[in-house]
Order: structure tokens, then C-alpha cells, then sequence
């Protein structure tokens, strides 16, 4: 999951709003004015990311943005992908190798299919409250006609108070999460590059401290240059790790982890099944694949004649993640065997690529990227994460910044952040959507664009027991491996 959309439904509902007497009052003054999509920050961050990369197209005009928008679905897939892609995906093929590959493999398919289908009833609830609201002359849909209500805003209108706070409970703590698992990342990369010292975990956090919390305190506006280049990056740096790891399996036996790498291909000896570690793995796979809750802003761009590609542009999305994940744990782990870290790209901290004697400088420059590049990257979305986090809590964005900091010189591995997280994942991904189906359809059963064969209830009740079962699962195998 990539931190950058959790501003997708902060339960932050503040904005400046432009005063509209009916949808046909709008005009193409207005929209060029102010072109928002959506209430909350994160859809106004989706929105903004996007009209940073639509700007560069010289086609691009902000008054067609809600009849033909530059937003196509190639760009919503790719902005999805982004999504959808972070820190998660760093541990999942340690969380594949625990539980072995078999077991992983049809875990992480299992969990991306019953994701797809959750994202799908985000999308239909959406839908539902937008038509049920449509109806109501003092609801703020007919006043800015490109309004999508966020996660929040849908578990207020449909769960009532206790859901609408349970969920945004789940979301802090998936939050906190994330702020720990990108400190840990900066600080065991950065420690790996480094001569061993006492006390280097703490320097290195204190420096990192002294940089994201001032960048905690700057307004997301100037943020999104970094943020785009991030993303290219990110996605050159994953891309390296998978196609090193192939490719190591039959030139460089220094680096495998087989008990004799004698002949190619160096395979190692992986497990293939081990339910003992099946809650690390669910709540890795579940962190990894979960953007529920940034669904309204993707959706809200999307012209209306789009609309209705959501389900493939989810669809493939996450097919790509889960594609991409399986391709990155099955190379790392065969290779790698039971010397893979829990933060995958320290396993190039020391990495030969078969080459003896002096390292050219591409090599040294792969693995310096793909070691140091989650560092980096951490730099663009902890303050994201921070902002939003100190804004609910209503208290200072230091102080949100802080705490993380200091546990991860404490705690430094990936795998145990990633499960705690992953529990609060589960009621975001699983069961916050699995409620909003079942009770907005029993408001309003009427079928609409995005209703499909998985929207029935009996679905609902198979999620819900589903995620109920694996909640308290991998909940009882943290206290008994604690």
C-alpha cells in the first residue's frame, strides 16, 4: 500500500466550498477557477497529482474535466497501480517465504481476488449515496456535481456513529503503521550502508526526524513534484530487484542462499507450506493490496462515460500488484532461501551481482538505488502521512511525526509492523466495505454501473464471516508468537 492516497478519507471533511444554486448555475468560469474533485484532502490530493501529470499534455482543458476528461482509464490504472504499490511490498516475499510458497502464493491470489471485490462495493455504495442524496435538495451533490463522498462520509450515512468511528479508528492505526514501517525502512537502509557503530540506529532516526518533521509541516501543494518522480523511481527500483534476483539464479552462486550452490540454477530450499505463519502472511498480503478507502477519489475524476470501466480498471490493477508481488517473492525467495530479509531490499546491501574482484559502477549504482531508494522514498510519503495523522488527532503535526521515530530504533523489523498493521487492515479492507454493501442495498437494493455477480448478500455474509475468522486468527498468532 502507497501512503501517498491515505489522504483518500482522513475523516478530514473541511473545505473552502464554492457556492452553486443548482448544477445548471455552473459554469465554465467556475470550473476553471476552482477545479476540485471531491471533499476530502485525499481526493483533493488524487486530484491534484492528476492535474499536475494532465497539465503536461498540451490538450489538456480544466473545462472539459467533467464531460471528456484527460483522465482516461489508463491514467486511473496507472494512478491505481501507484496506489496501490509501497512499503508493503517490500515484505511480502519475507511473508511468502515464512509461510511458503504454495500456501503464500494462493493466500496473496485469494486475498487480491476478495480485495477486488470489496473494491467494487466501495464503488457501488458510492454510487448508492450519491443517487439516495441526488434526492435530497439540501445535500451537497446538487450543489458541486462532481462530489464523491469519501469512506467516512459513506460509514456516517450508512453505519451510523459507532461504524463511521470504528472505521476511522482502524484507519489511524493503519496510519500509525505506515508511519512506523517507512521509519524502519529509512532507518535499516540507511544502517546497512553504514560502519557498524553503537547507537547508529538512533542517529540515523534522529536524522531522519530532523528532515520529515519540518516536511510534515509544508502543504501537500508543494509536495507533488517529489511525489511524481518518486513514483517513476519506485517503480525502476522494484522493477530492478525482480529482474536481478531472475537472473542471479543462473550466474552468481556468491549470493544464494542454497546449502550448495554448485550448479545453476542456485535454488535454495523453501518451505511450501506453513500455516503457523499465516496471520503474518494475511496481514501482509491484505497491507499490501489495500486501497479501499482512496476508491472515491479515483473514481471521482473519471469521466462519465468511464464510469463504468472502473471494474476493469480495478480489476487489472490489481492483477498487475498481485502479478508483480508473486514475480518479486518466487525470484527473492528462491534465490535468496532463508537468507531473505524482511525488508526485501536490504538483501542488496551486500550484493556481488556474480561479479568477482573490483564491482563496476553500474553494480554499484543498482544496488545503491535499490537499497537507498525505499530510504528516499520515505521522504515523500511520511510527511503525507504524518499531516493527515496530527489533523485527526487535532494536535500538533510533531507530535504525530514523533512517536514512530522512536519505536523504530526500538523495533526494526519490517514483518512485525507490516502484521500489527495489517490487523487494521483487515476491518478497512474487509469488513468496513463488506457493512457499507449490506446496508446501503438494504436502503436502496436498486442495481447500478458498478453492481456485478459479487453483489449479492450472500457474498457479503461469506466476506464478512471470512474476515471475521482470519481477523481473529492473526490476531491470536501475534499474541503467541509474542
Amino acid at each position: 500500500m502507497d501512503w501517498g492516497s491515505v489522504f483518500d478519507d482522513a475523516g478530514d471533511r473541511s473545505r473552502d466550498e464554492t457556492s452553486m444554486a443548482s448544477i445548471a448555475s455552473v459554469s465554465i468560469a467556475s470550473l476553471n477557477e476552482e477545479i476540485e474533485v471531491g471533499e476530502t484532502r485525499s481526493t483533493r490530493a488524487a486530484h491534484q497529482l492528476i492535474s499536475f501529470s494532465l497539465s503536461r499534455s498540451l490538450s489538456f482543458n480544466p473545462a472539459d474535466i467533467g464531460a471528456s476528461s484527460n483522465y482516461s482509464p489508463v491514467i486511473a490504472y496507472s494512478f491505481t497501480v501507484n496506489y496501490i504499490l509501497g512499503v508493503g511490498s517490500l515484505g511480502v516475499p519475507y511473508a511468502l517465504y515464512k509461510a511458503g510458497i504454495v500456501f503464500g502464493s494462493a493466500l496473496l491470489v485469494f486475498v487480491s481476488f476478495v480485495s477486488y471485490i470489496t473494491v467494487m462495493w466501495v464503488s457501488e455504495t458510492t454510487t448508492r449515496a450519491r443517487e439516495l442524496d441526488a434526492k435530497n435538495s439540501k445535500t451537497k451533490l446538487l450543489r458541486d456535481p462532481y462530489h464523491f463522498p469519501e469512506v467516512t462520509t459513506l460509514c456516517d450515512r450508512f453505519l451510523g456513529v459507532v461504524g463511521a468511528t470504528l472505521y476511522q479508528v482502524c484507519l489511524l492505526g493503519l496510519m500509525y503503521g505506515g508511519l512506523l514501517g517507512y521509519s524502519q525502512v529509512f532507518v535499516n537502509s540507511i544502517v546497512s550502508q553504514l560502519p557498524v557503530f553503537d547507537g547508529s540506529n538512533a542517529v540515523v532516526a534522529a536524522i531522519f526526524g530532523i528532515i520529515v518533521v519540518p516536511l510534515s509541516c509544508v502543504d501537500l501543494n508543494e509536495q507533488i513534484h517529489v511525489q511524481v518522480a518518486m513514483a517513476i523511481v519506485r517503480f525502476f527500483a522494484l522493477t530492478t530487484m525482480v529482474v536481478s534476483a531472475s537472473v542471479a539464479l543462473f550466474t552468481d552462486a556468491k549470493d544464494s542462499g542454497a546449502l550448495y550452490p554448485i550448479q545453476t540454477p542456485y535454488t535454495s530450499e523453501v518451505p511450501f507450506v506453513d500455516f503457523k505463519s499465516f496471520g503474518l502472511l494475511f496481514s501482509t498480503t491484505v497491507f499490501s493490496q489495500l486501497f479501499q478507502h482512496s476508491v472515491p477519489g479515483l473514481l471521482a475524476p473519471l469521466a462519465r462515460k468511464d464510469q463504468a470501466k472502473a471494474s476493469s480498471i480495478f480489476g487489472y490493477a490489481l492483477l498487475t500488484t498481485t502479478l508483480f508481488y508473486l514475480a518479486l517473492s518466487l525470484s527473492c525467495c528462491y534465490y535468496f532461501g532463508p537468507k531473505i530479509s524482511s525488508s526485501v531490499n536490504l538483501n542488496w546491501a551486500s550484493f556481488t551481482w556474480g561479479i568477482e574482484g573490483t564491482m563496476p559502477i553500474w553494480a554499484r549504482f543498482l544496488s545503491f538505488l535499490v537499497v537507498l531508494f525505499p530510504a528516499l522514498d520515505t521522504l515523500s510519503v511520511f510527511p503525507l502521512i504524518a499531516i493527515t495523522l496530527g489533523d485527526n488527532l487535532v494536535a500538533s503535526l510533531k507530535v504525530a511525526a514523533i512517536p514512530p521515530l522512536v519505536i523504530a530504533v526500538l523495533v526494526t523489523d519490517l514483518s512485525v509492523t507490516l502484521q500489527f498493521s495489517g490487523i487494521f487492515g483487515i476491518y478497512v479492507a474487509f469488513i468496513t466495505p463488506a457493512l457499507l454493501q449490506l446496508f446501503s442495498q438494504r436502503e436502496d437494493p436498486r442495481t447500478n454501473i458498478y453492481s456485478g455477480p459479487f453483489s449479492s448478500e450472500n457474498y457479503v455474509y461469506a466476506v464478512l464471516v471470512f474476515g471475521g475468522v482470519s481477523l481473529l486468527v492473526a490476531t491470536a498468532q501475534i499474541f503467541i508468537h509474542v
